[in-house]
């Protein structure tokens, strides 16, 4: 599906007329019958943002770091939910010597307000561009679904200077802390460990797929286990609104695991 289709609101009605206070956003399809798909229906204070004005978003910030190498990385569309990403060479730090990671930007839409509209950062091992977002870690700038109209050139400096002025010492914070789990050598009893305390979210299917990686391809680090998780989860042929959420919630766990490391 089209990610930047058009979109539009309309009033929804019970079978007597009433005119009901939530409202359908539908969006554009050659295929449908009428030309429209419903996608969702939000409340009458939903400020509905279209994916494009994002993305543009996104590219400003961008812009505005005279940084000009940015390269766009994902952009995901399930009808409802929307992921766009771009990474840059010009900020990037060692793990270990000739292992690195990049930073990126990375924003958030949906049109059933199942996710909040946001920029936040993120980062990109360079060996395998597998990504790798974070809750915790990283600063994200929330733009807040209200009624009305929004403040782009206001929302997007404030943005600006939420991600980008600090991203170089992040990024290194992150590195240093990446570069503990890439010195773990994990024992049985560490995996165990990491199922039951730190990984504990994840079904008999993610754990799976995490773990054939694990033993198959990746170093049997910790930070092999976590290139593991964001190798299957940001890579995914077939990529899943859940598929984003397992990404983050594997790097914060395995974030949180390092800080027990020496």
């Amino acid at each position: 599906m089209n990610p930047y289709a058009e979109i539009e609101i309309t009033p929804l009605y019970s079978k007597d007329g009433m005119q009901s206070q939530g409202k359908s956003v539908r969006i554009a399809d050659d295929d449908a019958q009428t030309g429209w798909d419903e996608i969702g229906v939000v409340s009458p204070n939903y400020l509905l943002v279209h994916n494009a004005k994002v993305k543009n978003v996104v590219d400003q910030i961008a812009e505005r770091s005279k940084i000009t190498d940015w390269t766009p990385r994902k952009c995901f569309f399930d009808g409802r939910r929307f992921v766009y990403s771009i990474t840059t060479d010009n900020i990037t730090a060692e793990v270990a010597p000739g292992d690195a990671i990049r930073f990126g930007l990375i924003a958030h839409n949906s049109y059933d307000g199942s996710l909040a509209l946001s920029v936040g950062a993120y980062v990109e091992h360079l060996v395998c561009s597998n990504g790798m977002t974070s809750e915790t870690f990283f600063s994200r700038f929330t733009f807040r679904h209200q009624k009305g109209n929004i403040d782009w050139d206001e929302q997007t400096e404030k943005a600006f200077l939420t991600l980008l002025p600090t991203s170089k010492s992040k990024l290194s914070h992150m590195a240093f802390t990446l570069g503990k789990l890439n010195r773990k050598m994990l024992t049985i009893p560490d995996l165990q460990l990491l199922r039951k305390e730190f990984l504990k979210e994840f079904n008999h299917s993610s754990w799976g797929k995490v773990m054939d990686r694990y033993l198959l391809y990746e170093k049997h680090t910790a930070f092999g286990l976590l290139d593991a998780a964001t190798r299957i989860f940001w890579h995914n042929e077939k990529p899943t609104i859940t598929d984003y959420r397992n990404n983050t919630y594997s790097t914060d766990a395995m974030l949180t695991f390092a800080q027990r490391l020496n």
